[in-house]
């Protein structure tokens, strides 16, 4: 296997050239391809995205890469698959909010072995590899030690793909379980708010393998847990990501109604 810590420097030059090429066009965040009321498809999504394969197949030519914004194509055969999310948080991106950031992973075998998550707004820089702590801005992070439900922060999001009931009763639970909910709209954002200890915990219904790739192995290194509650092909599952104390309690409150 390549070692984790080149592979890690090159996400992390990818997510950067991407989120400093979209940071340097806030000013053409009206600019989009498609727009409807649960989605954005923006321009400047493709055009990160386009930044950070320019730097990931320069790397390394004859890995994958899997992309938000070209999931539906054909990919190579290779151990090595790269998992790019080039603007995740794309609506609040449109309406001018900060929160969202450039995620890249770098899987060995389906296994998250690199990560690089950027959010140029919130100037953090998340990275991690299997085998070395999290790091925000260089400096190494540990998730909260939080260990009662009711004194926790969880953060959620509401599935786009069905805005009836369904859509509502995760919020419902994680805030009857939780001291207060929270959703800020970026899942690799979330997960990586947890990995720093700010929040104790993230689930989402519906999220895309893009989502949280990165921020998964992110939140491990940095002492949490993840699990995969269900997938639904396409890439889409539902996720849980906590610190450590609180995982099993959620994954069971979660697992009543999924």
């Amino acid at each position: 296997m390549i070692n984790p810590t080149l592979l890690q420097a090159v996400a992390s030059l990818a997510a950067r050239r991407a989120g400093e090429h979209v940071l340097a066009n806030l000013h053409r965040r009206g600019e989009v391809n498609a727009i409807s009321r649960t989605d954005v498809k923006h321009k400047l999504d493709v055009e990160a995205q386009e930044t950070a394969l320019g730097v990931l197949l320069s790397a390394f030519p004859d890995h994958a890469v899997l992309g938000e914004e070209t999931w539906d194509k054909p990919l190579p055969e290779s151990d090595y698959r790269w998992v790019v999310d080039p603007i995740d948080g794309t609506i609040n991106f449109f309406h001018g909010l900060p929160v969202w950031c450039v995620s890249i992973a770098c899987q060995y075998k389906g296994k998250s072995v690199a990560a690089a998550v950027f959010a140029p707004q919130l100037d953090k820089f998340y990275e991690a590899t299997s085998e070395s702590p999290a790091l925000c801005n260089g400096k190494a992070i540990r998730v909260s030690e939080t260990d009662r439900l009711d004194l926790s922060v969880l953060q959620t999001g509401a599935d786009k793909w069905d805005l009836g009931e369904h859509a509502f009763k995760f919020m419902r639970k994680i805030a009857e379980i939780s001291q207060r909910p929270r959703i800020y709209g970026a899942a690799a954002v979330d997960l990586c708010l947890t990995a720093e200890g700010l929040t104790d915990g993230y689930f989402e219904s519906g999220v895309y393998i893009w989502d949280v790739a990165a921020a998964g192995l992110i939140l491990e290194r940095a002492g949490g847990r993840c699990t995969v509650m269900r997938e639904y092909g396409g890439y889409r599952m539902s996720f849980l990501g906590t610190n450590a104390h609180l995982h099993d309690a959620v994954k069971e409150k979660i697992a009543e109604i999924l």
